[in-house]
């Protein structure tokens, strides 16, 4: 019996690890989408468009979220990057934070 709790708690736990790390990638992904769309953006709202789409994921738990501007073979970039942490759900355990990292880059227009 209590393999098959510690089974289930797993496999709860690696659903909602996968769950998270769509919601974190979905985010990041419409911060990058905003900044290329808008170029002129500041940092304040893209970073308010990645908080703004995470769905169905705490912003709570974001850890770092950055955005950078830069020019690579003559051509404007942005990144976009997330470190999102994740609490385990399994009790009676000192387990750290699952750590979720999650990068997006798109050439920008001029």
């Amino acid at each position: 019996m209590p393999v098959l709790i510690t089974l289930m708690i797993a496999v709860l736990q690696f659903g909602i690890v996968l769950h998270a790390s769509g919601g974190v990638r979905h985010a990041v992904g419409e911060g990058i989408r905003h900044a290329k769309v808008y170029p002129e953006a500041t940092e304040a709202q893209i970073y308010q468009k990645v908080r703004s789409s995470m769905a169905g994921v705490n912003p709570a738990g974001i850890a770092s979220l950055r955005f950078e501007r830069g020019t690579s073979n003559g051509a404007d970039f942005g990144r976009v990057t997330m470190r999102y942490e994740l609490q385990p759900l399994i009790p009676f355990a000192a387990i750290p934070p699952i750590t979720l990292d999650e990068t997006r880059m798109a050439y920008l227009p001029r």
